[in-house]
């Protein structure tokens, strides 16, 4: 079946790519699978599926898949990914449905010769490129932006809100989460009760879970545990529930306005 072709360049043979096998596999595997143009894919995304648009020398990653494909095992495929991010010949876009991997130098790599007329041969200049991963980018940034300020509208207590994000943001090296991880968790918390979600993050703060270095997916698993509570409504009219078992999440609760039994 004829697939079409890549350009390979001689100069390679002079890079820290060529001197690992392992990784020289998994480079060329990338210039394989990569897009020769503009194309819009649908991703699976919750319940629902997401239309992804991929510029020239971009295209979906998924470590299971590539594993299979290159005969390696997934950690290992990371692993040199990674390297191959590290060496600056391609970046990394993920968030917690898909990952994309624009290879940085595509239309370096896969120029079309001068003397070629075709028009559907022709490849986007490097600066043509840079440009349209830029606005690319800077347009999903707004849509990210405009969806977090969203999600955090259903929550009273804006404060709180924040102090949760900036302790989940300590437990990383960096000190800081990015905008895509922020609106994951976002949605992760949209599931359950606004109410839940703040005892839970409250519980968090109050037990600095953050400082013992426990994630966001400990703060859900709270939260979850906060869901499975069934309050009640007694004849005053107060909402009412059995203790939690916790101190801490009791004391959430109450502040809340429940009367704990």
């Amino acid at each position: 079946m004829n697939r079409g072709y890549v350009r390979l360049w001689r100069k390679i043979e002079d890079s820290a790519v060529f001197k690992n096998e392992g990784l020289l596999k998994v480079f060329i595997w990338c210039l394989l699978r990569a897009n020769h143009k503009e194309a819009f894919v649908q991703v699976k995304t919750g319940r629902g599926l997401s239309e992804v648009k991929l510029l020239p020398g971009s295209f979906l990653f998924g470590r299971e898949s590539a594993a299979k494909r290159l005969d390696m095992s997934p950690s290992t495929v990371w692993k040199r990914i990674l390297k191959l991010k590290t060496l600056e010949f391609l970046n990394i876009e993920s968030n917690s449905h898909y990952s994309i991997i624009h290879i940085i130098h595509w239309p370096v790599y896969q120029a079309v010769p001068e003397n070629s007329n075709s028009e559907s041969d022709r490849q986007v200049t490097g600066k043509e490129h840079r440009q349209e991963f830029k606005n690319y980018k800077n347009k999903k940034t707004s849509t990210s932006l405009s969806e977090i300020s969203s999600l955090e509208e259903k929550y009273s207590d804006g404060d709180l809100i924040n102090r949760g994000f900036e302790a989940i943001s300590s437990t990383r090296k960096t000190k800081r989460i990015s905008d895509s991880v922020k609106l994951s968790i976002l949605q992760q918390w949209d599931k359950y009760p606004a109410d839940h979600v703040m005892a839970g993050i409250r519980i968090y703060l109050e037990k600095d879970y953050a400082g013992q270095g426990k994630k966001e997916n400990y703060l859900l698993g709270i939260i979850r545990g906060n869901t499975q509570q069934k309050p009640v409504t007694n004849i005053l009219g107060c909402m009412v529930m059995k203790s939690t078992g916790s101190i801490a999440l009791d004391n959430a609760y109450r502040q809340q306005g429940y009367q704990i039994l």
